[in-house]
């Protein structure tokens, strides 16, 4: 390869396309580009392809940010499970030992099938603090690994304990054994996660093979997926629970998300629900003959995808607070189909043209995002409610951080939440494929934040509907952490289709973007 300046400056952080191929740029009678080479020509390079992202796959925190983690987290549990409540803010004093002997003295309560969700959304609840705490304290000698195990149940049982004593000073909050024991199942259960994460996953993830990566992160998402469908998890488990799951078989054969809803809204919701299928199916494609390859088709693996669309369906129907719904096996095998035929696309294609065309779409796109923004907020009837009414019938409660996600059941508030993620991730997809500099995260947040809180306060003034300010936060956050993420993303989309497809032909034009006019391309030897 020719040494030069400009070839040692492109070459510096990328990633290596082909371990057994080198790559050098000619111009079109062959000589070698380098100190002629565009720097917009090394621009595009850097930030269409590779954009100095060097396939170390998905980044994880450091010890000190599993820490701050944990302690941001902690402060979430402490304040929902104590500061909102069905009368907001609501201390009422009394003696401190008192109150302690109250909590010796508690015990478990014989609840009904109907108590089953909330004991599951607690359990849930403890799981992402077990993870964090275990974490936290994990050492990287393995002689301390098992007292820092005991130690971080330690510190799970104490924030467990201490939250109780202090939920008897916020009534009506409920203290009995249940929820302590469905807590300290959870943490156990975070904490465990996290020794599978550090003995199994993180080692492969470390070893820096993006397509690996990229089938991790695709069976991580199918697991959330179906803990997500089945939530809250209240499966039927006496003969009286098992008889009304079965007596209600006959209505999921018509029933469709959003029923109740105008037909805009539940058409997105089937889109969506679809949609979400999408990754299922790009990782029914994968197949590994040593390593990773996208090796079954897209037929293949619909009808694999069918089967396991299927068996969720009848998990559902064991499920007492969903609504199972038999024609989700089609919408949603759908969305595996189209999954699998998009891995394929991905592989049989040029990265670098990819994203010059969606970078080139995202302006295109701003209005029907916007407009289906509004139509799934069921904005779009010219009626508004005047400024003083709007003043007289908010509920001050309301515009309490959480106070929203606490009057509803954990199940509701969870699908709430990713609703509103997903509303605003696209944000952070477009900004960064338009400019995915540094500062773009801030950036995302920004207008994710503003534009979040201009579809709320529409919302007040609308007849009938009301805004939920925790949406705010989320829009934000979601957009940032996509920008974040779309790096490590795209990374492990380009490495599969470098090792799958054909050596890409790079072409440019007299701008030095990738496209246009030949004038030269990479040559193999």
């Amino acid at each position: 390869m020719e040494d030069n300046t400009s070839l040692a400056k492109l070459n510096d952080g990328m990633i290596k396309m082909r371990p057994h191929r080198r790559y050098r740029l000619a111009g079109a009678g062959g000589e070698p580009m380098g100190p002629h080479m565009p720097s917009a020509a090394i621009n595009t390079l850097e930030g269409t392809v590779w954009g100095r992202m060097d396939l170390k796959t998905l980044t994880y925190p450091g010890d000190r940010h599993f820490g701050w983690l944990c302690l941001g987290y902690g402060v979430f549990i402490l304040y929902s499970s104590t500061v909102v409540g069905p009368f907001g803010f609501h201390f009422v004093f009394r003696d401190p030992i008192q109150a302690f002997h109250q909590i010796l003295a508690i015990r478990f309560v014989a609840n009904g099938s109907d108590q089953r969700a909330d004991w599951m959304g607690n359990l849930l609840m403890l799981v992402p603090f077990g993870f964090l705490v275990a974490a936290t304290v994990w050492p990287q000698r393995p002689v301390f690994r098992l007292p820092a195990a005991i130690g971080a149940l330690l510190i799970c049982a104490t924030v467990i304990l201490a939250t109780k004593y202090l939920q008897l000073f916020f009534p009506p909050r409920t203290v009995t054994l249940n929820y302590i024991a469905a807590q300290g199942i959870g943490a156990i259960v975070g904490g465990a996660g996290y020794a599978v994460w550090h003995q199994r996953i993180r080692p492969s993830v470390s070893r820096r093979n993006p397509v690996a990566a990229l089938v991790l992160a695709l069976r991580l998402y199918a697991a959330a997926l179906l803990i997500f469908l089945l939530m809250p998890l209240d499966f039927a488990l006496n003969a009286a629970d098992l008889r009304a799951c079965i007596g209600r078989l006959p209505d999921t054969m018509l029933t469709l998300p959003g029923d109740g809803r105008p037909l805009l809204v539940r058409v997105t919701l089937i889109v969506a629900a679809s949609a979400a299928f999408i990754p299922v199916g790009m990782l029914l494609t994968f197949v590994r003959k040593g390593i990773f390859r996208v090796g079954r088709g897209v037929l293949a693996a619909t009808l694999i995808g069918l089967l396991l669309t299927g068996g969720v369906f009848a998990l559902t129907t064991l499920v007492i607070s969903v609504a199972p719904s038999m024609p989700a096996i089609l919408y949603r095998t759908a969305g595996i189909a189209a999954g699998a035929a998009a891995i394929r696309w991905v592989i049989a294609g040029d990265p670098i043209r990819y994203r010059a065309r969606i970078r080139a779409w995202v302006p295109w796109l701003v209005v029907p995002y916007l407009a289906m923004l509004i139509a799934v907020n069921r904005l779009w009837p010219l009626e508004w409610r005047p400024a003083h009414a709007v003043a007289t019938q908010v509920d001050p409660l309301g515009l309490m951080p959480l106070f929203d996600y606490y009057i509803v059941t954990k199940a509701e508030a969870a699908k709430n939440i990713v609703a509103h993620l997903v509303m605003y991730m696209p944000i952070g997809v477009g900004l960064w494929f338009r400019d995915p500099g540094p500062r773009t995260a801030r950036r995302a947040f920004a207008l994710a934040a503003v534009l979040s809180f201009a579809v709320e306060l529409a919302r007040y003034f609308h007849p009938g509907l009301e805004g939920d300010i925790n949406a705010v936060a989320l829009a934000g956050l979601s957009a940032w952490a996509t920008v974040w993420l779309m790096p490590q993303i795209w990374s492990m989309l380009t490495a599969l289709a470098l090792q799958s497809g054909p050596p890409p032909v790079r072409v440019w034009n007299r701008r030095g973007v990738a496209g246009g006019e030949p004038l030269g391309e990479i040559e193999h030897f």
